[in-house]
């Protein structure tokens, strides 16, 4: 199965989209790769669409644009929210209307803030792939929230589940994510000076 396959017919490829949602600053920095607009390749199937979201989703979107990764989306929480439970109802709201309204391709999620939970379970409800990066936890709270989402996401994938792993989703993020490979240096390149073999009194060089 691929990308498409979980797009509605009437949609095309060059508009069918991959959420990133972006809960952070540091999800900012980290993610900035997958929305810069030189990293897209044009045969891709989806593009991927940068959600600035999280409980100061206005900080992470200027995050976003000092790094030259706009956001695609801003989700606002309509004013501050009084705890973390606050937070995570509104974020279940917000993200679940933008997943649910229209189906993307995909959602990427990040670590274990309640924006990715909120994501994740939005988007199982649907079955649209998840994709969970997991990174190391801040605090016990993150820590088990990201737990659940990679549980979720894990679920998913499952024969209860249903829903294929999202190999294509999966390369796609990590090819952008990984840095190039920097390319082996060879004799023939102008740059490298080859040493002579030959044994002299005096050395040589050539390049």
């Amino acid at each position: 199965m691929t990308l498409g396959d979980h797009l509605d017919g009437s949609l095309t490829p060059d508009v069918a989209e991959l959420l990133i949602v972006v809960a952070s600053v540091e999800d900012a920095r980290a993610l900035a790769p997958l929305g810069r607009p030189g990293s897209v390749v044009t045969d891709e199937p989806v593009r991927p669409v940068l959600v600035a979201t999280g409980p100061d989703p206005l900080g992470v979107d200027a995050e976003l644009d000092e790094l030259d990764a706009p956001a695609g989306r801003l989700l606002l929480l309509d004013g501050p929210s009084r705890g973390w439970a606050e937070e995570a109802a509104r974020l279940v709201v917000r993200l679940d209307a933008l997943i649910a309204g229209e189906p993307p391709a995909g959602v990427v999620v990040r670590g274990g803030s309640e924006a990715a939970l909120a994501a994740a379970r939005s988007a199982v409800e649907v079955g649209v792939p998840v994709l969970h990066l997991p990174v190391p936890a801040s605090d016990a709270r993150s820590a088990a929230t990201g737990a659940v989402v990679a549980e979720l996401a894990a679920w998913q994938t499952s024969p209860e589940g249903g829903v294929p792993y999202p190999t294509e989703i999966d390369l796609l993020v990590h090819r952008r994510l990984t840095p190039a490979p920097s390319r082996p240096r060879h004799a023939g390149d102008p740059n490298v000076v080859r040493m002579s073999t030959a044994r002299s009194s005096r050395s040589s060089l050539s390049a």
